[in-house]
């Protein structure tokens, strides 16, 4: 009897039939061809295990091992869109974690649409009409194998502000030529106002640009969050060889940066607005970096077999501006185990580490709804370490699952 592991080929079983010709998942470049009579894309087989986003709204998500993969190795997700005739949409696939790669098949289109970096930087947009009243497959994936990480899928009724227009970086000849506020010390935080007269950088963006001590080898996270506006930060200086952006990296539509300072000197740090006009009070923040490997335990521990229960808040340690917590078990070389995360306060995002494993391991959705789920078998004996986080910034009750 063949029976198909979703985390050994991540094909569904409703491909079957032409992964035992392909030997493999479907080739992200051939499933147009492999449609039915009607044109159907194959793309429309991928599960969006109750993901579905409506026109106005914007969804979190995260590519990871646990996701399908095509035959390139790039990984996909599909979520679910019920598109009206008439309308006209606009979908953003943003990432500050990988060069982002969107698919859309649905009724009324003859092949797949595709899109790499329309969305300015190296995030996608595909602007469409609906022909026909029906059920859209919405499919976020990355350009290359080696990408993952979290994302954001936005669908709206007129395109929005593009992040950059090109991939790859800023003149950092324009951000060092505005005039400094002052300067911004670790673990001091400070408060600045965009006033709308300010000077401007990359297709209008409004900006204000603070110095910051750097130390060779030293790691630090740059937080810029505001309230009245959808924040995007910048940093150059000594050694390095393109200007650090970033759109919405600390949760919701805060942004951060982490940099390891490639040589000691003055940096240039740049608190934005992501679009042309906006303005209102912001702050910035430096702090030094913690680890995940790092992370106390707290007396947190997990046992197999059994169920364990925390909280998020905002007391916790943040990484990326999410808040983490770290548990502890024991396991044997050889040993296969499932640790699920779930939550009904937040989307869950779990991550494990521990010895022989070289590469951390991450999971969004795999136990379904916005419950994380990871399969793995024990390389090596020893204490493993699951961090509990959050897709986003938000926190709240989750219940871990070790069996």
């Amino acid at each position: 009897m063949l029976v198909l592991n979703r985390s050994l080929t991540r094909c569904t079983w409703a491909m079957l039939a032409l992964t035992l010709f392909l030997g493999g998942c479907i080739p992200v470049d051939l499933w147009e061809l492999l449609g039915d009579d009607e044109g159907v894309s194959v793309l429309t087989l991928l599960e969006t295990d109750g993901r579905e986003i409506r026109l106005g709204e914007e969804a979190l998500g995260a590519l990871s091992a646990s996701d399908y993969t095509s035959a390139s190795g790039t990984y996909l997700e599909a979520w679910s869109f019920e598109g009206q005739q008439g309308q006209t949409v606009s979908v953003d696939l943003i990432s500050g974690d990988f060069d982002a790669y969107l698919y859309i098949v649905g009724p009324g289109l003859g092949t797949p649409l595709s899109d790499d970096d329309s969305g300015g930087a190296c995030h996608a947009r595909i602007d469409f009409t609906v022909l026909e009243t029906g059920t859209f497959r919405v499919v976020a994936s990355a350009i290359s194998p080696d990408m993952a990480g979290p994302y954001r899928l936005r669908l709206s009724d007129s395109p929005q502000a593009a992040a950059e227009t090109y991939c790859g970086g800023v003149d950092t000849s324009a951000l060092t030529a505005v005039p400094p506020q002052g300067s911004i010390e670790v673990g001091t935080p400070i408060s600045g106002t965009l006033t709308g007269e300010e000077r401007s950088i990359q297709d209008g963006r409004p900006i204000q640009v603070w110095e910051l001590q750097g130390t060779a080898g030293e790691t630090l996270v740059v937080s810029h969050r505001s309230d009245d506006f959808d924040a995007y930060l910048y940093l150059t200086g000594p050694g390095l060889a393109a200007a650090l952006t970033d759109d919405d990296s600390g949760g919701d539509l805060d942004s951060q940066i982490t940099v390891t300072f490639p040589e000691t000197g003055t940096y240039t740090v740049g608190a934005a607005a992501l679009s042309t006009g906006a303005s209102g009070a912001y702050s910035l923040t430096v702090t030094r970096a913690i680890q995940m490997s790092e992370l106390s335990f707290d007396g947190r521990s997990l046992r197999l077999g059994s169920s364990s229960y925390g909280t998020l808040s905002e007391l916790d340690p943040t990484i990326e501006g999410r808040p983490v917590q770290a548990w502890a078990f024991r396991g044997d070389a050889g040993q296969g185990v499932t640790i699920d995360m779930l939550s009904q306060d937040f989307d869950s995002y779990l991550h494990l580490m521990g010895p022989g494993i070289t590469e951390r391991m991450t999971d969004d959705d795999s136990a379904g709804n916005l419950d994380s789920r990871i399969e793995f078998t024990l390389p090596e004996s020893g204490i493993y370490r699951v961090v509990a986080s959050s897709l986003g910034s938000d926190g709240g009750s989750y219940e871990i699952r070790v069996r």
